[in-house]
């Protein structure tokens, strides 16, 4: 088949094919996943009926569907409706296809046991990123966050650590859709200065944020991980309050956390 030099292909599909067999109450049913993605306080029938442009009666079938098979749920007061746990487990799952997140487990442990603070998988959900899963800290005072937590990409270190080795084009077009909020006095705001620090991140081998984030006093060091094409499918990082890892910890971090984000990834293979 030819395509017109306009034409777009998506994972070998193109335009014309799509037009001619897509299946549109499947097609909406994703778009109402997506836009219930984007706000984790979830939205009301009458918002997803203004987002989609569609009557009442296809956004109630639609939200019967996903409330049966526990892909979405309605808070029992409000009765926004917001994604559940069943759709970050799909995500982990598509992570790689030896489960990435079982093979993460050890090593967490391991790194873990290495620095005594917490060790965090997480990934990039288009432009934020997504806690996967976590092994917390044996210290008395730690900081946990909760699998399925979203977070800035420009402010936290696995965030820079899956950016940073982005292709061109992708991470084009992935900037273009970030915004750039103020979290700290130290986090990065301009576009500009971010790519500078991204491309620190791949002279060293390893991302940093010295509370940039909205979590007060919370140090990050993250290295990539990589699947079989070289392609950056999440971070492995290290988080610990700044009063114990201190700025000047951070290479010793590092050297823990490399040779184990690594060997993680020829496990991707």
């Amino acid at each position: 088949m030819k395509h017109s030099p306009a034409s777009v292909i998506r994972n070998g599909v193109d335009e014309t094919t799509y037009r001619k067999y897509r299946v549109p109450s499947g097609e909406l049913l994703l778009q109402m996943v997506e836009i219930l993605a984007q706000e984790r306080g979830g939205f009301t029938q009458s918002e997803l009926m203004q987002r989609l442009g569609v009557s009442k009666a296809v956004i109630f079938r639609m939200c019967i569907t996903l409330l049966y098979h526990q892909y979405i749920e309605r808070h029992p007061i409000t009765h926004r409706l917001a994604l559940t746990r069943r759709v970050l487990a799909l995500g982990n799952s598509a992570i790689c296809e030896h489960n990435l997140i079982e093979e993460a487990l050890p090593i967490m442990r391991r790194l873990r046991d290495l620095t005594g603070e917490t060790v965090q998988i997480g990934t990039q959900f288009d432009a934020e990123g997504i806690v996967l899963n976590q092994i917390p800290s044996t210290q008395a005072i730690r900081i946990v966050v909760d699998p399925g937590t979203r977070f800035g990409l420009h402010c936290t270190a696995p965030g820079k650590a899956i950016l940073a080795y982005l292709p061109e084009a992708e991470l084009e077009k992935t900037l273009k859709a970030m915004t750039f909020p103020r979290h700290s006095a130290s986090t990065i705001t301009d576009r500009k200065k971010f790519r500078q620090e991204l491309e620190k991140v791949k002279k060293v081998g390893y991302a940093v944020d010295l509370a940039e984030g909205v979590i007060a006093g919370l140090h990050c060091v993250s290295c990539p991980i990589f699947d079989e094409a070289g392609y950056p499918v999440g971070a492995l990082t290290v988080l610990g309050p700044s009063m114990r890892m201190a700025e000047a910890h951070f290479s010793s971090v590092a050297e823990h956390l490399r040779p184990l984000a690594s060997e993680l990834s020829a496990k991707a293979l």
